[in-house]
């Protein structure tokens, strides 16, 4: 499965790249993705699985749902 690191979330993929691919074994929460991937979970401020938002904490992911997590957004 792929999970889109949207925002600065990209610096920690190991190629800096937006899509981090994972291989699941059957359903799995999405914070054990994130942190085994070396995403601070402190880092995550949205996330949505199938279009739908949802909150990290409760998130599960199986093999084919669209995955997006997104760091908070600022300006100035």
């Amino acid at each position: 499965m792929r999970i889109f690191l949207g925002g600065h979330l990209n610096f920690y993929h190991p190629q800096k790249g937006k899509w981090l691919e994972v291989d699941l074994k059957g359903p799995t929460p999405l914070v054990d993705l994130l942190n085994a991937a070396g995403v601070p979970l402190s880092e995550v401020q949205l996330v949505a699985i199938n279009g739908e938002v949802v909150e990290l904490s409760n998130a599960w992911v199986s093999e084919g749902d669209q995955v997006k997590v997104f760091s908070p957004v600022g300006g100035g």
